[in-house]
């Protein structure tokens, strides 16, 4: 399957979209945390509050979106007008060096970024269903996988290119990327044709689906207490214990090559042990990590403790969205934005919690609420299967 992939021109495409949108967003992601505390000199409540303005705008855009695309807008002209807002953003914030320019950039372009990759994934996922047959869970977890390999490479990158060029070129980088995933997409992705055979009335509203409303809320946990560790850890390391600021950046590489392999096998893994089961060794191995990250005071030991990070995201990334999308089959558009739109609540949760931690209590303190959220998505992962189940009982009986 994967070679057929490989061989195939629109399945390669996808596959480099992703790739490149990986770069783009972890050349950014981590580092603005620090570009804000470093270079702007905001202090943390400041940078909470503009990392929550930029979420809460980009959730609005893309969930407008989302609908329109189910009912036949160009998902390719979405992810067209997503991308160009993450450049003109991007280039913005690489230029200045003031707050509210800064500010207005994430509430007036970055926002649009927003709407991309959920359509990008709606679209694989369509085209998977109607080339690849079976094999159109495989192809989702590669394009997860394509993520991941940027991620193994770019944060690394991104703090060295920032530790000897500055926030100008790194970001810089980051729009040149984004700019490659516009030509890629304008070029290359197929614009597929989507039916829109069913009649609105006859949808069933996402809140309705049994199942869908707990399973997102354990997904929004188990991201805010990983958007938590992704905004916080470079700071950390490096105020409180004197790391250098590199060693973000090997983590977080460390903790997505680990991701690679078990985005590729969780299709096959899933069919052997069950999605339910395996998201649950998901979330029970993201508490061990936030809970080893308190009692860690070696680079090596954030090293070790990376495997049961690279679990945690690896699973929940790459099977997370597929449950979405297969309880909301008619609404494919809506249901990738939800998931997406579920782990950016997550880091506007995270990001509020993180300036607020940060500033009245430490750095540390983060990592004791963000243990709590893994243990709080076990109990509403718990809460969907139970809800889901008593549906299938139903069936059954009736």
């Amino acid at each position: 399957m994967s070679l057929k992939i490989l061989l195939n021109r629109h399945p390669l495409i996808y596959l480099l979209t992703c790739l490149f949108s990986g770069f783009s967003s972890a050349f950014t992601s981590p580092l603005l945390s620090l570009y804000l505390i470093d270079e702007l000199r905001v202090s943390p409540m400041h940078m909470g509050f503009l990392i929550a303005v930029m979420i809460l705008s980009g959730v609005t855009v893309s969930q407008y979106f989302a609908k329109r695309s189910d009912e036949g807008t160009s998902r390719k002209l979405i992810i067209l007008m997503g991308q160009l807002g993450f450049v003109i953003s991007t280039v913005i914030l690489a230029l200045t060096r003031d707050y509210y320019i800064a500010l207005g950039a994430v509430i007036f372009f970055m926002s649009f970024s927003a709407c991309s990759l959920p359509q990008v994934f709606a679209m694989g996922r369509n085209y998977a269903d109607k080339y690849l047959a079976d094999q159109a869970v495989f192809f989702v977890t590669m394009m997860r996988a394509s993520i991941a390999v940027a991620w193994v490479i770019a944060p690394p990158l991104a703090f060295l290119v920032n530790d000897q060029f500055g926030f100008t070129y790194t970001f810089l980088i980051a729009a040149s990327c984004g700019a490659a995933v516009f030509f890629i997409v304008l070029a290359g992705l197929p614009n597929l044709h989507i039916e829109v055979s069913h009649k609105l009335e006859e949808i069933v509203r996402w809140q309705k689906i049994p199942g869908v409303l707990f399973f997102l809320l354990c997904i929004f946990f188990a991201f805010s207490a990983n958007s938590m560790y992704i905004t916080s850890i470079s700071l950390y390391i490096t105020q409180e214990l004197d790391f250098a600021s590199k060693w973000a950046g090997y983590l977080m590489g460390i903790a997505a090559f680990i991701e690679i392999p078990i985005m590729l096998s969780a299709g096959y893994l899933s069919r052997k042990f069950g999605v339910q089961r395996l998201i649950f060794i998901a979330c029970l191995s993201g508490l061990i990590f936030h809970a080893g990250l308190l009692v860690a005071k070696q680079p090596w030991e954030f090293m070790v403790i990376q495997v049961f990070n690279g679990l945690f995201i690896g699973i929940n990334a790459s099977l997370g969205m597929v449950v979405v999308q297969d309880m909301m089959k008619k609404q494919m558009g809506l249901a990738s934005t939800l998931f997406s739109n579920s782990q950016m609540l997550s880091i506007l949760l995270s990001s509020l919690m993180v300036g607020f931690i940060a500033q009245y209590f430490s750095y540390y303190a983060i990592f004791i609420v963000s243990s709590l959220f893994c243990a709080i998505a076990i109990l509403f992962l718990y809460l969907a299967e139970k809800q889901t189940q008593g549906v299938k009982n139903t069936e059954v009986c009736a």
